[in-house]
Formats: C-alpha cells, sequence, structure tokens
C-alpha cells in the first residue's frame, strides 16, 4: 500500500510547486490535502536529478519521527535514500556527534536529550566556523511548528530551502508565523498558496470546517474542496452507553474497515490510551501498528507504513500523514485533560485528525460524558453530512455488553 502517488497524477498547481526553481527560498501554503508532503518527495526527485546533486547533499527534513518513518515508506519508488529523511532535531542530534562531541546535552529531568541545548550547540558551531553553505538544498515539512531560529540555521547551511506551511495545523506553541519564515529566509512573498484539496471528500472538509473558529477562514477552507463525493461514506459518531460499549463498537468499526482493505488510523489524545487499546485490540484478535517508543519488544516490528494493519498513535503523531479512514474513540473530556489552551486546543487537535482521512472517518464518546466540541459537528445530522448513533439503537435489546476479564484502564 503506497501513500505517494505518481508524477503525472499531481494536480497542475502541485506540479508547478515540483518544479519552482532553486535561485532562491520558496515558502508553500497550502490546507490539509493540497499535498504538501506529496510535494516536497517529488521535489527531492526532481532537484536531485536537475541539478545532479549527489545524496550527502540534500535533506527533507521534518517535525515527528513518525512523518519521518511515514516518508521513507515510500522513498524507494523515486529512487531516493531513505536516510536522507530527519526530524530536524535527530539531524542536529547527528551534526553534534559528528562535529562538537560524543553525546549530546542531557536533560535529567525529562531524561531525554536537551534539544534546545543541542540546537544552540549547532548554530554556535556553524557561525564560528562554518563560512558558506554545505547542503545544495533542504526542504521541509509542517514549517508551522518549527520556531523561527531553525529558519535562520537553515538559511545558512543550505543555498536552497523549500518550506511547506499551514497555520491551521500548528499545534506546538515554540512554532511560528509565515511573516517569521519569510524574514528568516529573506523570501519577499510567498511562492504557492495551494487551494485544491484533493483528497479529502466533501463530507469530511465541512465536519473539519466546524472546528475553524474564524467564519472567513472557515469559508475559504470549505471553498477549497474540489473532489466529489462519488460514494456516499457518511462519517459516524456513536454514543456509547459505557466503556465496555464504546470498545466493542471500536472494535466493530475496526473490523469493517479492514474487509474493506483500508489504511486505517486509530488516534488518540493520550500514548497511555494508544498503549491499553493497542492491547485490547490484540486480544480481540486484530493486529495493529503502535509507534516505535511505545513498543516494549525492541525485534518487535514498528509502524509499516506499506501494510494494511491499522495504525494507533496520539494525535501529535499524525501530523502530516493521510489514511482512507480515520477512528477517533474517547471523546470524552478527561481525555484531554492534560491540554493547556482548553477547548480551543481540543478544536485544533480534532481539526487536525479529521483531516488525516481521505474517505470516512469515525468518531465515539459516551452519552453521560461527551466532548463539549462534538456540538459543533451536530448540525450535520440533520443535513444528513453525519450519522449519528446512540447505544439504544445500536443494542435493541436496551443492554449494553458485558465487561471483559481484560478491561484496560484508559484516560
Amino acid at each position: 500500500m503506497s501513500w505517494l502517488i505518481p508524477t503525472n497524477q499531481l494536480t497542475p498547481d502541485q506540479s508547478r510547486a515540483v518544479r519552482l526553481s532553486p535561485s532562491e527560498h520558496r515558502l508553500i501554503s497550502g490546507g490539509p490535502g493540497s499535498g504538501k508532503t506529496q510535494i516536497l518527495v517529488h521535489r527531492a526527485k526532481y532537484l536531485s536529478d536537475e541539478l545532479n546533486i549527489s545524496a550527502d547533499k540534500w535533506k527533507i527534513m521534518v517535525y515527528t519521527n513518525v512523518l519521518s518513518d511515514y516518508i521513507k515508506s515510500d522513498t524507494n519508488l523515486l529512487d531516493l535514500p531513505e536516510d536522507n529523511v530527519h526530524t530536524f532535531d535527530h539531524w542536529c542530534r547527528l551534526f553534534y556527534e559528528k562535529q562538537i562531541g560524543p553525546r549530546v546535552p542531557f536533560n535529567p529531568e525529562s531524561k531525554r536529550p536537551d534539544f534546545e541545548a543541542t540546537r544552540r550547540a549547532v548554530t554556535d558551531y556553524i557561525d564560528t566556523n562554518n563560512s558558506k553553505p554545505f547542503f545544495e538544498f533542504l526542504l521541509v515539512d509542517e514549517g508551522q511548528d518549527l520556531p523561527e531560529d531553525v529558519f535562520e540555521l537553515l538559511n545558512k547551511i543550505s543555498n536552497h530551502v523549500t518550506v511547506c506551511f499551514d497555520k491551521k495545523q500548528q499545534l506546538y506553541p515554540a512554532g511560528c508565523e509565515e511573516q517569521d519564515v519569510l524574514e528568516a529566509l529573506n523570501i519577499r512573498k510567498k511562492n504557492i498558496n495551494l487551494i485544491e484539496a484533493f483528497r479529502v471528500c466533501p463530507y469530511l472538509v465541512k465536519l473539519a470546517a466546524q472546528f475553524i473558529p474564524d467564519k472567513k477562514e472557515r469559508a475559504a477552507f470549505l471553498d477549497q474542496q474540489r473532489t466529489p463525493q462519488v460514494e456516499k461514506e457518511t462519517p459516524l459518531l456513536y454514543y456509547a452507553r459505557d466503556f465496555d460499549d464504546e470498545k466493542s463498537k471500536l472494535y466493530e468499526m475496526v473490523r469493517e474497515r479492514q474487509l474493506m482493505n483500508e489504511r486505517i488510523a486509530i488516534l488518540f489524545a493520550t500514548n497511555r490510551q494508544v498503549f491499553g487499546f493497542a492491547q485490547g485490540l490484540r486480544d480481540a484478535g486484530i493486529e495493529v501498528e503502535i509507534p516505535p517508543h511505545h513498543v516494549k519488544n525492541k525485534s518487535q516490528r514498528p509502524h509499516d507504513f506499506t501494510s494494511s494493519r491499522p495504525k494507533l498513535m496520539a494525535y501529535h503523531s499524525a501530523k502530516g500523514l493521510t489514511f482512507d479512514s480515520v477512528l477517533l474513540p474517547r471523546l470524552v473530556p478527561g481525555s484531554f485533560s492534560w491540554l493547556p489552551g482548553g477547548e480551543e486546543k481540543i478544536e485544533t487537535l480534532i481539526f487536525m485528525a479529521i483531516t488525516r482521512a481521505t474517505r470516512w472517518a469515525y468518531f465515539s464518546t459516551q452519552e453521560d460524558d461527551s466532548l463539549d466540541a462534538l456540538e459543533k459537528i451536530i448540525p450535520l445530522v440533520k443535513s444528513g453530512e453525519l450519522k449519528r448513533l446512540h447505544w439504544k439503537d445500536n443494542n435493541r435489546e436496551g443492554t449494553a455488553p458485558q465487561s471483559s476479564d481484560d478491561d484496560l484502564d484508559f484516560l
């Protein structure tokens, strides 16, 4: 299963973005489904061939490890080396260990590498020791989540930088504005504003649009839809009686989508839920995949984006990915109690999660503990663009499934 579309199926705007001259830095803006990640991978192939650049002179840089693995899964289709795809912080770590010292700074509180200290050390080293760029080109995805000083560094190390950007999907407070990128890279204006959400079906566009608070931005997002609603795949919102019922319904929905041979993602608000539901699904006989840092058995295979096994991950890890169907269980207040920013941040996460799907979406909550944000999409039930199902409708006898011995404790 491949997420990368062939070159001859790119839209005219996407093809133009791929072939932009590297004579200056470029900023490409576009909403979910406009093909920004597709463009970066095809642009890597185009520039490396056009300029006859060796593999050590360019990189694709992304924000998350999952997106890095996702891109790597299909680089072979264009004869691109997967080792050229990194998160920015991983590249900084490799540079530090090669040029500065064997071990990057460590944060004793988080018990993880100190990414900010490593970035500063790399920047200081480059300012002191490098008089000219050592990359011919760099391609950056999810640029909205990187701070401005990252782009100032990229400007120093590469002759050309292409950045893909979508402000509506910014999840991290350290991120920047389009103007910050323009100034850091000395770009006069963004080069392309991708307007066609070519891969997202209209029902999903309308669902996601409910979580855009600004009316003008919402109207612009709705206007970018160009894909016809060919199949009547109505998204489903399920109100469960309790946790057992919600879990049982989720398993049912996963099995149904598997029969359609779809690429499936199940997204959660917390990593604890990812691990717990993965175990529950496996106990129910459904083979799934979870991110590498959740895998206790190091010999166990992490995400394989060429397989049809459902992928489980937290919302944040899904940035930049696409799937046929996306399932969002446990839409209850307790799942998001850890999240700063209140209702607005919750709605941003749900917007991003919905737009990972190209065909169908499923939401589930509990009738006595529903997330307030779901009220935004209820009006679509009346128009037939969302189906709402209550546990009493799902279970005519009015009884919920009995608890199993392997129930897991979730947030």
